[in-house]
């Protein structure tokens, strides 16, 4: 049985789009991971006081001022920034 230049073509197209698809797996088995974890080390007393904080009412956290605090530093930590100078609130 003869192969006709379509079905010649479209056999070559799906091997190099089998093959690309291929390559494409293991590259994204060869990632490599970040060898800095030390933005992952957590802070257990800060840990234990947000814990304690999220059973509060608003009108209990309105008055605490170590639970503000510890949300204030928990935001600090989530989204990277640096500390406000005091007084600026």
């Amino acid at each position: 049985m003869a192969l006709n230049t379509p079905q010649t073509l479209r056999l070559i197209a799906f091997g190099i789009g089998g093959l690309a698809a291929l390559a494409a797996a293991v590259e994204l088995t060869r990632t490599i991971l970040p060898t800095d974890t030390g933005h992952l080390v957590r802070d257990d007393a800060l840990s234990s006081t947000l814990a304690h904080c999220r059973d509060l009412t608003p009108e209990d956290y309105a008055t605490d001022t170590e639970c503000r605090a510890a949300w204030e530093a928990a935001r600090q930590r989530f989204f990277d920034l640096a500390p406000e100078p005091a007084g600026t609130e």
